[in-house]
């Protein structure tokens, strides 16, 4: 009976023990499922987790694509108005929220949130905003100009696995922003640039230009350059500070004396004009009595009357009286003109200021006047038998006896020779400063000494420029305020390499913030091409370039060894900028801007730009050619006169018009036509005269803020 009781006892102590066994099991079993579940829950909630923060980033990239194609080519809206003011005319924060369009909105909705399905009830917003702590200047001279942040604000909203509890997720993403002026500071407020004009051939080399009476092309061996300085019609400023001051145009004709011969401009009938005509440079604008006084000689006055030059046409009385005075010395520089018309032409005047040593050249028809009765012409004579057949009354031409007869009595019966007759009593053709007719248009043209009218200040830098004064006082050769004050260290006109390193250290500091010291011989370039890649066709793979409309909205430098052509036609969107750091830029295709409001600025830094022969119609550009050897540094228009000319609605800066080349690459002529942003002011708060309209917006990748 005991045996049976302690196997009994046994066999409940057994049973007990596996009890707790598998209780322990179960509690065991339990906890690992209740660490299962939420371990499984936690996994997924953190996939959610992750799965949000790459959504976030998809927003952030789309949200910076929109901003590069909408945003920033809205130049009314509130993002770029945000980022055109200057850094210390900024607001503390400026926000909005991004609506995306259609298509993008659509993309979203089908590709990105059923790609992210297990984000259950998914909402979102995505705003931007410009704060002015996060910018910063990148030079004194345009305010405008900075780099810095645009952040992208970004909510995710979702529901929690297995609950109803909204998990929010909030990131923040920056772009990295530059704002850049589409200017080559100081070369870009000239509408025609040339370091070295003359480029080591004498001061006659531009006069090829042969027309007739009324400015009318005789010959189309060369055309000539127009150039429009301005499109208003505000009056020409009475003074220096004005003139640079406005929107119009200047013009730097460097290297030395330049002789420009002024066209004759006498109306065809009805106030027409020819084509090329210059008569507004003239008192009484080259057109009626046009006679002032120069000197007397007793009760005997001498007189002046200019006119232009032109091919004497034969059947024209007039034309032929005037080339009488002068053929015996000045046949024939008289019957050839400037290939530049700098301040434009009758038709279409357009003044300015032109800096260097450059003179205007005319006809000036000289004569004696005491009575009704006894007065007449001063011919020049170009032998002694010539001069005493017309100071004795025995020439079949001309009669100066009594300008003779009054000389001597005047002077104790002193004869007068041929020498001292031809330099300083005949006929002949003079070399004005250029810039003396502004004085004349100053005073609508009928005031015979202009600087005595009181119109410009004798203590105003203007009263030396149209008096010929500026190159003795050392003004024509200086760069003038304000705009000496863009490069403290460069005060040179003629300074086109020190200005154009000084403009490349300035993008570094724009390009490339973390090095900014780099110096402008060392930077790297943004794009390097291999031998036979196209530029174009890396701009397009860049997304820069789509259905040729070029979208640059920066600068960019590029290094190619074959140089860089353009030989597709561009529709410009934005401004853009492209430097190519050696080698030529060739343009054989159209360059046109979306309304007319953009520029492409292209810079040669070591090389030339070629315009091609075939190339007709406009080119909404700016064009910079340098160089030190002595034949790169040139913007060329290839072709001959006979070809239609381009025209440029930019501007044309270079080193040189290299000697030799005015048949093939000048003598097809161009109009440049001023685009009057270009004269932006520096320091300038007000927007009118800033580098506002000029700004380029250039965006990085969003990157998450930590």
């Amino acid at each position: 009976m005991r045996i049976i009781q302690a196997i009994k006892t046994r066999r409940g102590s057994v049973a007990v023990m596996i009890g707790g066994i598998v209780l322990a099991l179960l509690i065991f079993f339990g906890a690992f499922i209740k660490y299962s579940t939420s371990r499984q829950y936690a996994t997924k909630r953190l996939n959610r987790v992750l799965l949000a923060r790459e959504f976030s980033a998809a927003l952030a990239t789309l949200a910076c694509h929109h901003l590069k194609d909408k945003e920033l080519h809205n130049r009314s809206g509130k993002l770029v108005k945000s980022l055109e003011k200057p850094l210390s005319a900024m607001s503390t924060s400026v926000s909005d929220k991004i609506v995306f369009t259609p298509v993008i909105k659509e993309l979203i909705e089908r590709r990105l949130e059923s790609a992210n399905s297990e984000l259950y009830e998914l909402a979102w917003r995505v705003g931007w905003e410009v704060r002015k702590v996060d910018f910063k200047p990148v030079t004194a001279a345009y305010p405008r100009e900075k780099i810095g942040l645009i952040r992208i604000p970004i909510v995710i909203e979702y529901r929690a696995p297995a609950s109803l509890e909204k998990i929010t997720e909030e990131y923040v993403y920056t772009i990295s922003t530059r704002v850049a002026a589409n200017l080559v500071p100081v070369l870009s407020r000239f509408t025609l640039y040339v370091k070295d004009a003359r480029s080591g051939e004498d001061e006659e080399r531009f006069n090829k230009i042969v027309s007739n009476d009324n400015g009318n092309l005789v010959e189309t061996t060369y055309r000539p350059w127009i150039l429009k300085n301005t499109g208003q019609n505000a009056a020409l400023p009475a003074n220096f500070a004005g003139i640079i001051k406005s929107s119009r145009g200047l013009v730097y004709l460097g290297g030395g004396r330049i002789n420009l011969g002024i066209s004759r401009g006498w109306s065809i009938g009805g106030g027409n004009y020819g084509t090329f005509a210059e008569g507004f440079h003239l008192l009484a604008e080259g057109r009626g009595n046009g006679f002032y006084k120069t000197d007397e000689i007793g009760n005997m006055a001498l007189l002046n009357c200019e006119t232009g030059l032109s091919k004497t046409d034969l059947n024209n009385p007039d034309s032929i009286s005037w080339y009488d005075l002068i053929k015996s010395g000045y046949a024939e520089m008289s019957a050839r003109t400037s290939m530049f018309k700098l301040f434009g032409t009758d038709n279409e005047r357009s003044p300015t200021l032109v800096f260097g040593d450059t003179a205007a050249r005319t006809l000036c028809g000289k004569a004696y006047r005491e009575s009704s009765d006894n007065y007449g012409p001063l011919p020049y004579t170009y032998d002694d038998n010539q001069f005493e057949d017309y100071r004795t009354a025995g020439g079949e031409d001309f009669d100066f006896s009594y300008f003779m007869n009054k000389y001597s009595d005047q002077n104790g019966g002193a004869t007068l020779n041929r020498s001292k007759y031809n330099r300083e009593y005949a006929s002949c053709l003079i070399e004005v400063p250029y810039n003396r007719a502004l004085g004349y248009i100053l005073t609508n043209h009928r005031n015979d000494r202009p600087l005595d009218a009181g119109v410009i200040a004798e203590s105003d830098p203007l009263f030396a420029f149209v008096s010929g004064q500026a190159v003795s006082k050392g003004l024509s050769e200086k760069i003038p305020q304000p705009l000496a004050g863009v490069y403290d260290n460069i005060q040179d006109m003629a300074a086109m390499k020190e200005l154009l390193e000084a403009f490349q250290n300035k993008l570094n500091n724009l390009y490339k913030p973390d090095k900014p010291e780099t110096p402008a011989a060392t930077a790297r370039p943004d794009i390097t091409l291999a031998r036979g890649e196209k530029l174009l066709s890396v701009l397009q793979k860049r997304r820069y370039l789509d259905n040729g409309k070029l979208d640059l909205n920066r600068w960019l430098r590029i290094k190619a060894p074959d140089g860089i052509v353009l030989d597709e036609a561009l529709r410009l969107t934005s401004h853009g900028g492209i430097i190519l750091e050696e080698g030529n830029i060739e343009i054989r295709s159209a360059i046109k801007a979306d309304g007319g409001k953009f520029l492409l600025n292209l810079v040669a830094r070591r090389g030339n730009i070629i315009v091609d022969a075939s190339l007709n119609g406009e080119l909404d550009a700016a064009l910079t050619a340098a160089g030190d050897g002595s034949d790169i540094g040139q913007v060329k228009f290839a072709g001959n006169g006979s070809s239609a000319p381009i025209t440029i609605k930019g501007n044309v800066a270079m080193q040189r018009i290299a000697a030799g080349s005015l048949a093939g690459y000048c003598a097809r002529g161009v109009n440049i036509v001023y685009a009057e942003d270009l004269a932006a002011l520096p320091r300038e708060a007000a927007e009118g005269r800033s580098e506002q309209p000029l700004l380029m917006f250039g965006l990085d990748y969003p990157r998450l803020l930590d």
